[in-house]
């Protein structure tokens, strides 16, 4: 009787294709998690309570304070390690909901000062009124999502009025906005993703599906 040979060079193909479903299940569910744990796209007020809420928690964690109170008054003294903390962190936070908002966004990217893992050395004289500048990589531009960065930032320096104890601040978010076409001929802004003379940090990028 002729003997039944199986052969094993299939199993690490099936192997391979379970793990990249494991994974697309992983990212789904992450997705999903974070997207029920944030406001809804026609409530900026909401978001920007959220934002702050998470950045003010991570940075004071970060600089070991563990009181949000206590990193308040830095800011206020114009602490420049405890700005840059938490600058970088309204940028990330920042860039996870708008990701989440409009599948229109490829990446979001932080730049003027460093990725708040040394947090000491900043790339400008930071303040209580100095803006929080970033990138935000699109398909396209679109009247949509200008008219969301808007709202975003108006909600974002009635916050920050009310958190600092300010009387006037009109902006708080310095976001430009580029697009496919931009990256490819490296114009505009799109030219700092790729700079060794300015410090551009992704915040945010899309997963592809696998």
């Amino acid at each position: 009787m002729a003997q039944v040979r199986f052969s094993n060079a299939s199993i690490p193909e099936r192997g391979n294709e379970v793990n990249k479903v494991l994974v697309k299940k992983q990212r789904e569910r992450h997705k999903e998690e974070l997207a029920t744990s944030l406001p809804r796209l026609l409530d900026p007020i909401s978001s920007v309570e959220y934002i702050v809420t998470k950045a003010l928690q991570t940075s004071a964690y970060k600089i070991k304070l563990y009181d949000v109170n206590a990193l308040i008054s830095r800011i206020k003294g114009g602490d420049s390690v405890a700005l840059n903390y938490y600058n970088y962190n309204i940028a990330k936070e920042l860039g996870k909901v708008l990701g989440l908002w409009s599948k229109n966004i490829r990446a979001v990217y932080a730049y003027n000062y460093d990725d708040a893992t040394s947090g000491a050395d900043c790339f400008e004289n930071t303040s209580m009124f100095s803006l929080i500048h970033m990138i935000i990589w699109a398909e396209q531009k679109n009247k949509p999502l200008n008219a969301l960065v808007e709202a975003i930032d108006d909600a974002m320096a009635q916050r920050h009025k009310r958190m600092l104890g300010l009387s006037q601040l009109e902006h708080v978010l310095d976001i430009q906005i580029i697009s496919d076409e931009d990256v490819v001929n490296r114009t505009g802004y799109a030219a700092l993703l790729e700079s060794i003379y300015q410090l551009t940090i992704e915040v945010w990028r899309c997963n592809p599906v696998v």
